[in-house]
């Protein structure tokens, strides 16, 4: 696995709800809480080692145009990929990289990924540009995770990514200490149709009603939480 891949999964890897339709053969019949062996962890740790000027190195990115894998679900990830390989998930970058790998390759990159622990990174008073922030946009976006905004249809991110924004298990990962932009990036790319993996269009319609402004203020509050 090269630079370029890592690159490319900090890119568009991490999704904001996995997809239940089109699933690789490969991943339909797994439990979403299984639990990879220590043999495949050591093997994903190998190919992850070109990974870490994208990732760090346990997957704790330090850029926010990539996203912390560690911690991930191992087969949340795996199917990520797998969804990529097999043109479930649409990217030109991600395609030929994936493609050029074994779906035991991915498997043990996301059983390496799924074990770490996960530092934070990003600053809860910080946005994507490291400008300051006030903890009225903090409390805003809490509210809108924790309660929506039923007037406008905003529905509460809690029902599926878990108290603490620390995921459940099977299509909702955690989003808990995200980076800001790339949250930001992927929501607006289930607002503009962009990304459609992502369960019954769940997260497409999740997005929809949301306005410039309440994406900055979840993002934000996500990105303090860890």
């Amino acid at each position: 696995m090269n630079r370029w891949l890592c690159c490319a999964l900090g890119g568009v890897l991490l999704g904001l709800a996995g997809s239940v339709a089109a699933e690789s053969p490969a991943v339909t019949g797994l439990k979403w809480d299984a639990k990879p062996s220590a043999a495949r962890i050591s093997a994903g740790k190998a190919l992850s080692a070109s990974c870490a000027g994208c990732h760090g190195a346990t997957g704790d990115s330090v850029s926010p145009d990539f996203p912390n894998l560690s911690g991930l679900s191992y087969v949340y990830l795996y199917k990520q990929l797998l969804d990529f390989k097999h043109g479930v998930r649409k990217s030109p970058i991600m395609a030929p990289m994936v493609m050029a790998l074994s779906e035991q390759n991915l498997r043990d990159l996301a059983a390496y990924y799924s074990t770490q622990g996960g530092d934070s990174v990003a600053g809860a008073d910080e946005d994507a540009s490291g400008q300051p922030k006030d903890a009225q946009l903090l409390q805003f976006g809490q509210r809108i995770y924790q309660q929506g905004l039923p007037a406008s249809g905003v529905a509460a991110c809690i029902r599926c990514h878990g108290a603490g924004a620390a995921g459940k298990i099977g299509h909702f990962p955690s989003l808990a200490g995200q980076h800001a932009k790339y949250l930001t990036a992927q929501i607006e790319a289930f607002k503009a149709g962009r990304r459609d993996n992502d369960a019954g269009k769940m997260m497409e319609h999740a997005a929809l009603p949301l306005s410039t402004h309440e994406i900055e203020a979840v993002v934000f509050y996500l990105q303090s939480l860890r």
